[in-house]
C-alpha cells in the first residue's frame, strides 16, 4: 500500500522513476503512523502487518521519533499505552528486498539486531528490473540468522502456515 493515486510529495507528481523509488518508504511511514496513532493495533491486538517492498533502513530513526514525539504528546493520544516501538515490534513485519542499505553482511546483521530479528522476513525481489540477483541473500554465512527470516519469522506471521 503505496499512496499511487495522489502525488507522494508536497510539489507534486515525480518526474523521474529515481523520485517515485524515493518516495514509496515516504509513503510507508506514514501509512504505519496512521495505523498506530489511529489505535488499529489496539482496536485488533492479533493484526500483523507486513510490510513489503518499504525497505528498511528507514525504520530506526522513524521508530526513534515517534517514540520522543509520543512521550511528550500522549494527551493526543491517550489509546496508546505502550510506545510506538513496542507497538511496531509485536505487530509490523518488513521484508528484507529490496535491501536500501550496504550490502555488507556485517551493517545487515547489525540492522536486523536493532530492527529486531523477529521482524524481519526473507524476500528476493523477483522477477522484478531491480533484482539483487545472488546479492538477495547478503546474509550467506549467518545460516542462524538466514534460518530465521526464511522459516522461523514467516510460520510466526502467517500463522496459517503451520496448519498445512
Amino acid at each position: 500500500g503505496t499512496a499511487y493515486r495522489f502525488a507522494p510529495w508536497t510539489n507534486g507528481w515525480p518526474s523521474y522513476h529515481i523520485e517515485d523509488q524515493v518516495a514509496q518508504s515516504v509513503g510507508v511511514q506514514t501509512q504505519l503512523l496512521s495505523l498506530i496513532t489511529e489505535g488499529v493495533f489496539e482496536e485488533y491486538p492479533k493484526l500483523k502487518v507486513v510490510l513489503i517492498d518499504s525497505g528498511v533502513t528507514w525504520l530506526p530513526p522513524f521508530l526513534w521519533r515517534i517514540d520522543k514525539l509520543w512521550r511528550g504528546l500522549r494527551m493526543e493520544v491517550p489509546w496508546l499505552k505502550r510506545s510506538p516501538t513496542e507497538i511496531v515490534s509485536e505487530h509490523v513485519r518488513l521484508t528484507l528486498q529490496p535491501f536500501d542499505g550496504p550490502k555488507d553482511a556485517q551493517v545487515i546483521q547489525e540492522l536486523a539486531e536493532q530492527i529486531g530479528e523477529h521482524m524481519l522476513l526473507f524476500s528476493t525481489d523477483y522477477p522484478r528490473w531491480n533484482f539483487d540477483g545472488t546479492d538477495a541473500v547478503p546474509l550467506r554465512g549467518q545460516p542462524d540468522l538466514m534460518r530465521k527470516l526464511r522459516t522461523e519469522n514467516p510460520f510466526e506471521t502467517y500463522a496459517r502456515l503451520r496448519e498445512v
